[in-house]
């Protein structure tokens, strides 16, 4: 069973409880904090900087280094989504 629960638009916990938001391109904390941002297939960090990007199945940080596939975030969130569920493990499950 996996651990969090991504309908599209919220990220929730085991519990139920929200722990992140995406809207539109901005990924957004419970309490609306801008966290992060989605460019395509790059993630940005709130401070606009590149954070990982999204190659093929494969996540690559801001050296190229490979740190997950899309299949081991699965495992973790349940949901929908390419690059906004990867959005979603970067920023708040990883």
């Amino acid at each position: 069973m996996a651990e969090y629960k991504f309908d599209g638009a919220e990220l929730r916990d085991r519990s139920g409880k929200k722990v992140g938001v995406l809207d539109g391109k901005y990924i957004r904390d419970d309490r609306g904090n801008r966290v992060g941002e989605i460019n395509g297939q790059c993630f940005m960090n709130s401070q606009g900087s590149r954070a990982a990007e999204l190659v093929g199945t494969d996540i690559r940080d801001s050296r190229g280094q490979k740190i997950a596939s899309i299949e081991e975030v699965k495992k973790l969130i349940d949901g929908y989504g390419g690059a906004s569920i990867v959005g979603m493990w970067l920023f708040f499950v990883r």
